[in-house]
């Protein structure tokens, strides 16, 4: 088989030209999996972000509910509250006190119990995790 000038390398620069398109498909290589890992972490943080979205819209709902529970038990303690004072003065001649004052009881820890199912719904209204994974972002790794 004949060689044809087009074809053969010049002298010395074969293995320079060589090595020099090894390094730009090296380079290309790098980028495409750089390109691709940010790619993958975009989407992870899009996803985190979208669940503790979701968590936060769930736990405000809850919220709202249990604002309204929260505004029922304290009308219903202030009511009985009321009646407990009233039936204080009748206290001297009967043990009325003691239905009124329990039912005044359980109104408040009612209002306690739910003031305290909104203090998780609370943390999670300020999205900790994905609180988490941006403070991990700008950690530097040693």
């Amino acid at each position: 088989m004949e060689t044809v000038a087009g074809d053969a390398p010049a002298s010395g620069a074969g293995a320079g030209a060589n090595r020099a398109e090894e390094r730009a498909e090296d380079t290309l290589a790098v980028i495409k999996a750089t390109l691709d890992e940010s790619l993958r972490l975009a989407g992870a943080a899009w996803a985190l972000l979208r669940a503790e979205l979701r968590l936060a819209r769930s736990s405000a709902l809850v919220l709202v509910w249990l604002g309204f529970a929260l505004i029922i038990f304290g009308v219903g303690a202030w009511v009985a509250t009321s009646a407990a004072i009233a039936a204080g003065i009748y206290q001297l001649t009967g043990n009325a006190f003691y239905g009124v004052g329990s039912v005044a009881l359980l109104n408040i820890v009612g209002a306690l119990v739910v003031v305290h199912q909104m203090r998780g719904c609370w943390r999670d209204l300020a999205l900790p995790r994905t609180r988490r994974a941006i403070a991990g972002f700008k950690a530097p790794t040693p």
